[in-house]
């Protein structure tokens, strides 16, 4: 990997962003400003406090909290002394949170303050008696126990620590941060990744993005994701300003975009079909957009075709996992209609081949498991080596469980997880070719298609879809919708389950785990239902 002199570890890279940018506004939540000094001194002064709690090298800090400065300053403090970041989902709660904080041995945790529908200082402390390991409850907002420390008044406070910061630097290839997998169907896996592996690698995807520091950054996904945690780094590195807010409301999204002039928009498929419908209904583009940069789930291509014309921008598709970073992305000035027909090619310090069932590579544009290769690539599953040695090929390939194939010119044409082929009487097809079009449909707002175990055919498929304003959709209704976009009758599925909510995991994607179970469960209730359909 070329790194161009790119800072290694998160210290360097916020010690050069000080220096080199000073006094520009580095992060807002549209009331607080801070500048790239300004989150520099901040973070260093929260990191001597961590110090003076007795945090050393190698600790675990988990952080359970929205898009917020908080968030930024408590990840940027762990960098700086080598703590190990944990960011969690405000959507955790007991049973999740106690499993990832036993499992890392976490020794401090931040949480959000009294006020919201949860009370997380609570339930930090229903934690922790399990937890003989965990020795801080910081609190950012107002606390209500005595014993929590509170996150502002560390800010405001001169640390009782005397020492020398820098006797604590880390070194690049210490671990940096744990993040766990969605664990929709299993215990969540910690993915473990080094300063090495995480900060250089998406320094180098920040030049692919051609951000530089005209540019405002907006993440609509959690912070706490893969997909936007990175942009922290990015935008330091290239002298941006971020905008960290957290709450999503299409209307004030939409505002936000245009009075901020925001100009780099990290948003999921969901995000953008939302302000789509939004903007469809009020007619207003008032933007500044230069790039939209989606993924983490199927992208429908109609929506890419939507978002360039609608507000004017280019956008990026892109695919990654934990466990890879951003493996693979579109760049601002490939052919538009890679955005809607690809996720991109390779980053720049990754390798991505297709491999058959005896995990063999595969010839340009047959479909098999994506592989990944590159310098981006986790540690280990953090205290779980059978999974970190099963997920691997002899040559260090990571098997990700995703299906696609690659193009003359590298591309990778993404098709879903292994697990989402359908199989109706040996015809084969992936549920994401279901899913990106029945996204698209103006009644829908979340779709997800699953199989039905079927006595005759294997299987048949089943969409289980939410609706918009109490819209009424019906089976025939999702049948001729699809047979019009010249869907092969086969694909069509067979069922309909309308919810007013479908499962998801804590990064927003939907859980397929419990739909397959509840499949399963409706198939002996649907014996008999399809019994007159020989298509």
């Amino acid at each position: 990997m070329k790194t161009f002199n790119l800072p290694l570890t998160i210290q360097e890279l916020l010690s050069e962003a000080a220096s080199t940018y000073r006094g520009k506004i580095a992060f807002t939540d549209g009331h607080n400003e801070l500048s790239f000094e300004d989150i520099r001194w901040q973070s260093q002064r929260l990191a001597k406090h961590f110090l003076a709690m007795g945090l050393r090298n190698g600790d675990v800090l988990a952080v359970q909290l929205p898009n917020s400065i908080e968030f930024v300053i408590a990840h940027l403090a762990a960098a700086e002394i080598g703590l190990v970041f944990n960011p969690l989902s405000p959507n955790y709660r007991q049973q999740e949170l106690t499993y990832m904080l036993r499992h890392c041995e976490t020794k401090a945790l931040v949480v959000s303050g009294n006020g919201g529908k949860v009370n997380f200082e609570k339930l930090a402390y229903d934690v922790k008696v399990e937890l003989p390991l965990l020795h801080h409850i910081l609190v950012v907002g107002e606390k209500e126990d005595e014993r929590s420390i509170s996150f502002s008044t560390l800010l405001d406070e001169e640390p009782a620590f005397n020492g020398e910061i820098t006797d604590h630097t880390p070194d690049v290839d210490d671990p940096a941060l744990i993040m766990f997998t969605s664990g929709t169907e299993s215990n969540p896996k910690a993915v473990l990744h080094s300063f090495r592996t995480f900060v250089a690698p998406h320094l180098l995807n920040g030049k692919e993005y051609a951000m530089t520091e005209e540019d405002t950054i907006y993440s609509l996904t959690p912070l706490c994701h893969m997909f936007s945690l990175p942009m922290i780094m990015i935008g330091l590195h290239q002298g941006a300003k971020h905008y960290v807010y957290p709450d999503y409301h299409v209307e004030q999204v939409l505002e936000t975009i245009g009075s901020e002039h925001v100009s780099f928009l990290i948003a999921a498929p969901a995000h953008l079909i939302d302000l789509l419908h939004r903007v469809e209904a009020d007619q207003t583009t008032r933007m500044n957009l230069r790039l939209v940069l989606t993924g983490g789930t199927t992208i429908p291509a109609q929506m890419v075709k939507d978002v360039r014309k609608r507000f004017n921008c280019k956008v990026a598709a892109q695919w990654g996992m934990t466990e890879v970073c951003a493996g693979a992305f579109t760049r601002p000035d490939d052919e538009p209609s890679k955005a809607w027909e690809t996720v991109g090619r390779a980053c720049p310090s990754g390798e991505i081949v297709i491999l058959n069932d005896n995990l063999e590579p595969l010839p340009v544009g047959e479909m098999g498991e994506i592989a990944f290769k590159g310098d981006c690539l986790f540690i280990e599953y953090y205290r779980n080596p059978s999974a970190t040695e099963s997920s691997m090929t002899n040559n260090g390939f990571f098997l990700t469980g995703d299906q696609g194939y690659l193009d003359q010119d590298g591309y990778v044409y993404f098709l879903g997880r292994s697990k989402d082929t359908i199989n109706r009487g040996g015809l084969k097809f992936h549920a994401s070719e279901i899913e990106e079009a029945l996204q698209m449909h103006p009644k829908i707002h979340r779709a997800a298609v699953v199989s039905v175990p079927d006595a005759r055919l294997g299987e048949r498929a089943c969409a289980y879809v939410t609706v918009r304003d109490e819209e009424s959709f019906q089976l025939e209704e999702m049948k001729a919708f699809l047979l019009e976009k010249g869907f092969a009758i086969y694909k069509v599925p067979e069922y309909l389950e309308i919810r007013s909510e479908l499962p998801t995991t804590p990064s927003g994607k939907i859980s397929k785990g419990p739909l397959r179970t509840e499949a399963r469960l409706l198939s002996c209730s649907m014996v008999g239902r399809s019994e007159k359909d020989n298509r």
